[in-house]
Order: C-alpha cells, then sequence, then structure tokens
C-alpha cells in the first residue's frame, strides 16, 4: 500500500495538512476556556494548584561550586532573588511557580527579560501565550512569520510579536506590537514534537470530566429535591353515609390539611411514603470516583491528591501512585524547568557584570562552565521517614551514596553541611551535652497496611 492510499484511510480521518496553520484561533478559545473552568471548577482549581505545589513547592535554588563562584556573587543572588519579580509581588521561587501554573493552564508560558536600574539590573516577568500575537502572520523567502514567531530560514526562532496592551483594554490594537529578540523570552512549553509552535492547556483534556462531574452533583440535588416533592401521604378514608340526607344533614368537609404559623399539619396520616427518582441508580459514588480519577490523571496526580480522600489507600498503593506522580513531575524539571533556569541564571550572570566591578573568570570565553550548576529541588516528604532514613543510612555505609550528593539534596554543600555539623558538636561539649547513645535495635514491627 502507497503512502498516498493510506493517508484516505480511516486512520487519518479528520487530520488536517498543518496543525499548526489551522489551530491558532482554536487553541486561543481553548486557552480561554481553560481559565473559564478554572474560576467556575474548584476541582479544577484544587487539582491545579497541588499539581503546583507538588512541582515547585518552595521554589528550585542552585548552589554553587565555591571554585567557580565567590562569596560576593552568591550574595547578590540570594539578594536578587528577593525582587526579581517585575510586578514585586513575590520573589524567586514566586516566578517559578507562576511560570508552571501558567504553562498548566495555558499549554506554555513565557519568561521575558527586563532590564532595570536595579542593583543587579534584571527582573524576571512572566508573560501568557494569550498575550503573544497568535494571528500575526507573515510569509517570505528567508524569515516567515506563524503565531506571532519569528522564524529563520532553517527554523530557529528569531523574534516574538507581543501586544503592547492586553486584549482587555480599551485601546487593545491586534497591529500593535512588541518584538522582542528571542534571547530575551524563554519560552516553557512540553514539547511533543519537533518545531511545535503551541501547545495545548493541560487542563482542557479534563474539561469534559469535570463537568460531567459537576452535572453528576446537579443531578443529585435536583433527585433530593423531587424525593422531597414526591411525598405520598395515604390518608385515612372518612366513613361514607349510606343514607341521604338534606342538605341541612350534610357534614362539612374534614380539613385535611391545618397550618399553624411555618408548620404544616396533616390531618390523618397513615403512612408516609419516598418515591425514588429512576435517574439515580445504586453506583452514583463509584461513578463519581471514576470521573475524579480521570480528572486526577490527566492533570498528572494522584486520587488522593485531588480529593484528599485516603480511606482506600494503604503503604502500597500510595507509594505506587506517588512514584509514578514523582517521576512525571522529575522529567518535567529535567527537560523544561532546568534548561530554563540555567538561561536565568546567563541573565543573571550578564546583569552581575553590569551591576558590579567583579567579574567570572573565562566566562565570556566558555560562558557554559558556570551556566550548569545543581539546582536543588524541595525534598519530597518520604511515606515512611523511618524506613526512609535507615535505607539512607545503609546507602551512605555502602558507598551507594555519597555524603555531598545527600547534601545536595537537601539544599547545600559538603562544605556546608560539615561546617554544620562541627558546629554543633563544638556547641554540644561547651555546654557538657554528651551524644545519646544510638539504638542498635532493628526489630521492626509487622506493617499490616503493607498487603
Amino acid at each position: 500500500m502507497t503512502y498516498s492510499s493510506v493517508t484516505k484511510s480511516a486512520l487519518f480521518k479528520g487530520a488536517q495538512l498543518h496543525d499548526n496553520e489551522k489551530s491558532e484561533s482554536a487553541l486561543l478559545k481553548e486557552i480561554t476556556a481553560s481559565h473559564h473552568l478554572v474560576r467556575n471548577n474548584p476541582l479544577l482549581r484544587v487539582g491545579a494548584s497541588r499539581f503546583r505545589a507538588s512541582c515547585i513547592g518552595g521554589g528550585a535554588k542552585p548552589v554553587f561550586d565555591p571554585t567557580l563562584f565567590s562569596e560576593t556573587f552568591i550574595q547578590s543572588f540570594n539578594e536578587w532573588a528577593l525582587y526579581c519579580d517585575f510586578y514585586e509581588n513575590t520573589n524567586f521561587a514566586g516566578v517559578q511557580a507562576l511560570g508552571v501554573i501558567t504553562m498548566l493552564l495555558d499549554g506554555s508560558a513565557f519568561i521575558v527579560r527586563r532590564r532595570t536600574l536595579h542593583p543587579i539590573p534584571l527582573q524576571l516577568q512572566v508573560v501568557s501565550p494569550l498575550s503573544l500575537a497568535i494571528g500575526l502572520e507573515q510569509t517570505g523567502s528567508g524569515s516567515y512569520v506563524r503565531g506571532g514567531i519569528m522564524y529563520a530560514k532553517n527554523g530557529k526562532v528569531k523574534k516574538y510579536a507581543f501586544y503592547k496592551l492586553p486584549r482587555d483594554h480599551p485601546d487593545f490594537d491586534e497591529d500593535s506590537v512588541n518584538w522582542l529578540p528571542a534571547e530575551d523570552v524563554i519560552h516553557l512549553k512540553d514539547m511533543v514534537h519537533v518545531a511545535q509552535s503551541t501547545a495545548q492547556p493541560w487542563i482542557s483534556p479534563g474539561a469534559d470530566f469535570a463537568k460531567q462531574y459537576q452535572d453528576n452533583q446537579t443531578v443529585e440535588i435536583k433527585s433530593r429535591m423531587k424525593r422531597v416533592g414526591q411525598q405520598v401521604f395515604a390518608l385515612k378514608e372518612t366513613d361514607v353515609s349510606q343514607t341521604v340526607g338534606g342538605p341541612a344533614s350534610q357534614k362539612t368537609p374534614q380539613r385535611l390539611v391545618h397550618q399553624a404559623g411555618g408548620v404544616t399539619f396533616l390531618n390523618g396520616v397513615k403512612e408516609v411514603k419516598t418515591a425514588s427518582p429512576a435517574e439515580i441508580a445504586g453506583n452514583y459514588q463509584e461513578h463519581n470516583n471514576q470521573v475524579l480519577r480521570m480528572i486526577a490523571g490527566l492533570l498528572g496526580i494522584t486520587y488522593e491528591m485531588l480529593t484528599g480522600d485516603l480511606t482506600q489507600v494503604n503503604y502500597s498503593s500510595i507509594r505506587a501512585g506517588m512514584i509514578n506522580h514523582r517521576r512525571l513531575v522529575s522529567q518535567l524539571r529535567e527537560i523544561v524547568l532546568g534548561p530554563a533556569f540555567n538561561r536565568i541564571l546567563g541573565w543573571f550572570i550578564d546583569g552581575f557584570h553590569l551591576g558590579t566591578s567583579e567579574s567570572l573568570p573565562n566566562y565570556f570565553e566558555n560562558p557554559y562552565t558556570y551556566l550548569n550548576p545543581t539546582w536543588i529541588w524541595p525534598e519530597w516528604e518520604e511515606i515512611d521517614p523511618l524506613k526512609a532514613a535507615k535505607a539512607l543510612v545503609l546507602e551512605v555505609e555502602s558507598h551507594i551514596t555519597s555524603l555531598e550528593e545527600v547534601s545536595n539534596g537537601r539544599g547545600k554543600t559538603l562544605d556546608q553541611h560539615l561546617d554544620g555539623v562541627q558546629r554543633s558538636q563544638q556547641a554540644k561539649q561547651s555546654r557538657g551535652i554528651e551524644n545519646a547513645a544510638s539504638s542498635t535495635d532493628d526489630d521492626e514491627l509487622p506493617d499490616d497496611d503493607d498487603d
């Protein structure tokens, strides 16, 4: 079968010649819908916030090699991290969190270098793809523009076109844009294929499931109201007279309902029955739980993280779920966030050279020596801290893991860790405090939750 005949098969039904060219307007609507989902659906908002908290936490921090970076440089970076936000609402960790949540909701995010008059003339601005001139298209023999991004002839990005004013500004003009060079822009996106210009919001695939969950709640509320409204009251039968009398002999009809203030009294109630609506089945709760699991899976988090429900987990199941989630987050950190933060460090080094009289040796000849620090992410809490601590001790004693790796994993260099241990020992000795005897009992109680 030739390629031309394969493309006409049902496998490619609905495929477009060029997805990027025909999907920009649809993508804009999807981003807007993603914002609407988060504003109006608390379930998705909680899921997105918990993914951000798991991925960023307190923010990634670089461990600078003291043989390459001076104390003045390290102090300047720590001070700059306090005022690096262009809007001056948060610190460097907050900029990281804003970039991740924007990428989650909008499919991608931009971090723009802004030159300022601060001691280190650099601040960071997180920009949504809604500010990108997506509708801007230009063709040419050399460079060309697609989706507000200018590409060189070889496909490499040269410039980005951002609107000068927000879309909701009364003077907004689609033709009024600022062109920023690619060197001043970091494009955060999860790459799916080569030459990908845009990305789908992560949260939008869960929109149908989130709406289904919300509809389920609406149906349940309506059903409860219907059950109240369809209460059937069987009243006592009144005795029927066998004789026919005149109008004067007929009894006054007995009132069945008496109103007394806000209370209703039923006269002669025999029994009360409740009508169950047909649309509510016995597996309603299980169906709802399955919808929640689908939403959690599409957001990249576990069902327990989304709902806070820990009633159906044990040690093994929650550990397996967290391992899968952490593997996803680790990949995002390594291939998307880590390289972006290295570029931010390069911007800071440029600003450091402009704002101070110091310089990094041979930086301009080979900058990559300085642009690959170890980024320390917030440490994940262990599900069983005692087991994890014992396993770590065995790894260090068996030289599977070095003490330097352990120190770096907790945000310190080896020298900082050992200096802290030395100061602690000296402080205890000066106060006459003896070290507590270590326990040699390795017996553990059986864990019933392991099965």
